[in-house]
């Protein structure tokens, strides 16, 4: 486990870092998805440009988009020709997660980062992210799998503040990463903000159905089968407008935000299926790599959705603790696996 705090030693380490890219081959692989970005994506590509890390390579993928964005894409293709690849597969994957799976197949770099169109990188988030990364690697070994991400910063359109910390908005314990009984119920990294190894990459593809979102699916790999360094400061400007795909959703643990989620029961029984999805999608691709205890987990927390019986579902909820941050989003999960009625056929 590790947790780094950003403060002058991990400025010191990724200075190091810096010098020693630039005799080495600590290539980064920036994976860019683009789809409708013109009105942000020339201000990103300038903060990745001025990332102070100098063996960085921006690999960027359009999804089909109608608006200009791939004419200011072409623009800096031909600017910085040994910086900038444009993927061009002439295909539209049709959503945020089938556009990074085609740029993480395509990438060949040991290290690899995700980024949105419309946010703002700041000048140093790869250097302090490769500097936890080498940490990591100095306990762990290359081979095994790697990720570090980090907070963000929230800010509107015109990049001024909304929230200091996404973590704290949000209510997101970022060690939970280190949790896989949490994990299976929320996501604490936000993939514009992820740094893997190669490892880590060969281990996500091909990704699942089942999956909604990549970083979802790269989160959970990485705390079943690997390592991960928690980067506790923002690295991202994560600009909020009204094109986002998920963006800064902000769920306060109030009595007044409980009693909402529970009467949005079709939302919280859909929420639930997918987390039932992703788990199943875990033990069916990966279980031959499972450790006994976590295949177990698995099982349990399959148990929870799809016994028929209430008492059963609660009981092992609260005996295996599949609990996320939040007294009151914990009541309303146990709400939730409570009232929903599972298929016939499913476990008794």
């Amino acid at each position: 486990m590790e947790d780094v705090q950003g403060g002058a030693a991990a400025l010191r380490d990724a200075a190091a870092v810096r010098d020693a890219a630039d005799e080495s081959s600590l290539t980064v692989q920036v994976l860019l998805a683009t789809y409708n970005g013109a009105r942000f994506v020339a201000e990103q590509m300038e903060s990745l440009l001025a990332q102070d890390y100098p063996r960085m390579e921006i690999l960027v993928r359009d999804d089909g988009s109608a608006d200009g964005t791939l004419a200011i894409l072409e623009q800096y293709a031909r600017r910085e020709p040994e910086r900038v690849r444009l993927l061009c597969d002439g295909v539209s994957s049709g959503s945020a997660k089938g556009n990074f799976v085609r740029l993480l197949e395509a990438s060949t770099a040991a290290y690899v980062c995700l980024c949105d169109q419309d946010d703002v990188w700041i000048r140093d988030k790869v250097s302090v992210s490769m500097a936890a990364m080498q940490s990591l690697e100095a306990r762990h070994g290359s081979d095994a799998p790697l990720l570090v991400f980090t907070d963000l910063t929230v800010v509107d359109e015109a990049l001024h503040l909304v929230h200091p910390s996404f973590w704290r908005q949000a209510i997101l314990n970022p060690q939970d990463i280190h949790r896989l009984r949490t994990m299976l119920g929320q996501n604490v990294v936000t993939g514009c903000t992820a740094l893997m190894n190669r490892a880590l990459v060969e281990l996500a593809l091909p990704m699942p159905a089942e999956v909604p979102m990549h970083d979802r699916w790269i989160a959970l790999l990485a705390t079943a089968f690997g390592h991960a360094a928690v980067l506790r400061r923002p690295t991202v400007l994560y600009r909020q407008h009204g094109g986002n795909v998920i963006g800064a959703r902000l769920e306060q643990d109030t009595v007044a935000a409980m009693v909402q989620r529970t009467r949005d029961a079709a939302k919280r029984l859909e929420q639930w299926r997918i987390n039932q999805e992703v788990a199943a999608a875990l033990l069916r691709t990966h279980g031959g790599r499972l450790r006994p205890e976590q295949t177990r987990l698995l099982l349990a927390y399959l148990r929870c959705g799809s016994s028929p019986h209430r008492l059963v579902r609660v009981l092992t909820l609260l005996r295996h603790r599949f609990f996320r941050k939040g007294v009151l989003r914990n009541l309303a999960t146990l709400w939730t696996v409570w009232t929903l009625q599972p298929e016939r056929g499913d476990e008794g």
